[in-house]
């Protein structure tokens, strides 16, 4: 008896005693792992940043080259905006199902290939197909997130801010270099992601295999209904400046795509497992739903008006009487410095959703970019009133789009991190659209002589001001944690 005593005390004892002499390696270990893994996140996520930048000042220039009009680039660009709203549910709903490490590898090596082939052959068809290949960036942040909160989750918010920093500061990045590297070819543009997609595949690789896959199959009449619903809703919205609100295909593709959407959320809410494409039930949690709506109404009101916001710094006082007649390499100088601030807003948004708490954090960012718009309307005329109201508005993105990001995943079973974070992704790429929508309205409803008046200027950023307070009202509806959940 005596003996085992002995020997189940005496290694207590000298841990004891070695505890005392030097501290345990394991938290550093672990820290520096922790560090590690989301360094290589932020490295993969820089490449979606720079091809969501690098095609903005690149398309426009393409047309004198590939020998095609402007409906034809207005095309391309409308072959992102349904690729990014059919992929980010079906990419993040893969990574649940097999794997956040294996999706995101194939992802990453999708995109690499079309960035390699739009560089090495820039032609209209393979900028067509590559701009397709591209969007697998929708999925990065959603598959990342999973790997985050079962590998860490105490650093989660952390790592989703540096991750959104970074894919902030690189979409200004990545417009700027393709503007300064495609001054005299815009194809020599393609090749500023090159060296980004190279070190995202590598990074690909760096990260730890987290979680189990759930192996759950996906159903494909649900898939069907909302990638198709998905393709018609955005097709109405975004065709329907050009064809006519009340053309029959903009009604048509309309309606089509609400019937796919409404048979989609009936059949995947009340659907059993392996019936079913995503688990919208998660919608019947408070938090999901408070995030799901702020999110579709902050894309509304942010995104959406990045195009506005070159035509205004583009145009001529002395033609339109608004404008500073910057050239385009200076508006992406403009916007580059500006997603340095949405960087910084990025990076401080976990220690202010620990400090101020989640619902006070968004509430503030969608009185923020309120604000700016706000400041943008009285203060236009002014360029530093402009860029302080334009300042407030990236501050505002940057809080959000990590707040709303961090928040999405909360209260949702770990094995569905991936499929809430794709959800909420889609809730801000259809609040996008929308917006967009709205302004295209706005724009077409106040043109004289092939321009915007004024007051269509005003009443966009009133608009956008409204929406902007709709984000803050929906974030106020976000649940406050117990006393249980805060010290935990």
């Amino acid at each position: 008896m005596t003996r085992i005593t002995t020997g189940e005390t005496a290694p207590d004892s000298r841990k004891l005693m070695a505890s005392k002499t030097a501290p345990p390696a394991t938290p550093a270990i672990t820290r520096r792992t922790i560090a590690g893994m989301i360094l290589a996140m932020a490295l993969i996520e820089s490449l979606s940043g720079v091809t969501q930048g690098y095609l903005n000042p690149i398309l426009p220039a393409l047309g004198p080259i590939f020998e095609i009009d402007d409906p034809t680039i207005n095309g391309i660009f409308l072959i992102s905006n349904v690729s990014f709203a059919v992929l980010t549910p079906i990419i993040s709903r893969l990574g649940d199902s097999y794997g956040y490490r294996l999706v995101l590898r194939w992802s990453t090596g999708v995109v690499t290939v079309g960035v390699l082939q739009m560089a090495l052959w820039p032609s209209l068809w393979t900028v067509t197909v590559g701009v397709v290949m591209l969007t697998c960036v929708v999925g990065f942040i959603p598959l990342m997130m999973g790997i985050l909160r079962v590998t860490s989750p105490a650093h989660t918010r952390t790592g989703v801010s540096v991750v959104i920093g970074m894919l902030m500061i690189m979409v200004g990045a990545g417009g700027l270099l393709a503007g300064i590297v495609g001054v005299t070819d815009p194809t020599l543009g393609f090749w500023v992601a090159v060296p980004f997609a190279v070190i995202a595949s590598v990074c690909s690789f760096l990260l730890p295999d987290a979680g189990v896959p759930t192996r759950e199959g996906i159903a494909l009449a649900p898939l069907l209904a909302c990638s198709l619903g998905l393709i018609g809703f955005v097709v109405a919205l975004s065709m329907a400046p050009e064809w006519g609100w009340l053309d029959p295909r903009t009604i048509a593709a309309g309606l089509l795509g609400l019937g796919l959407l409404a048979f989609w959320a009936k059949r995947d809410y009340s659907g059993a497992a392996g019936q079913r494409f995503m688990d919208l039930r998660m919608l019947a949690t408070p938090r999901i739903r408070a995030i799901s709506v702020a999110t579709f109404f902050f894309g509304f009101a942010s995104i959406s008006y990045f195009g506005t916001n070159g035509i205004f710094l583009h145009s001529n006082p002395d033609k339109t009487g608004y404008g500073f007649a910057l050239s385009p390499l200076m508006i992406a100088v403009v916007l580059a410095l500006a997603s340095v601030l949405s960087l910084v807003s990025s990076l401080l948004t976990a220690r202010a959703l620990r400090r101020f708490g989640e619902r006070a954090t968004l509430v503030f960012a969608g009185v923020l970019l309120a604000a700016g718009f706000l400041v943008m309307m009285l203060a236009h005329a002014s360029f530093a009133g402009y860029c302080l109201g334009f300042a407030m508005f990236n501050l505002s993105l940057g809080m959000y789009q990590a707040g709303t990001r961090s928040l999405s995943v909360e209260g949702v079973p770990v094995e569905e991190t991936s499929t809430a974070a794709g959800l909420n992704e889609l809730a801000l790429s259809v609040g996008i659209a929308v917006g967009a929508a709205v302004v295209k309205l706005l724009s077409s409803a106040s043109v004289e002589s092939g321009r915007i008046t004024e007051t269509g200027l005003l009443t966009i950023w009133g608009a956008l001001a409204v929406a902007a307070l709709v984000a803050a009202a929906a974030s106020a509806r976000y649940p406050k944690r117990s006393a249980a959940e805060v010290t935990a």
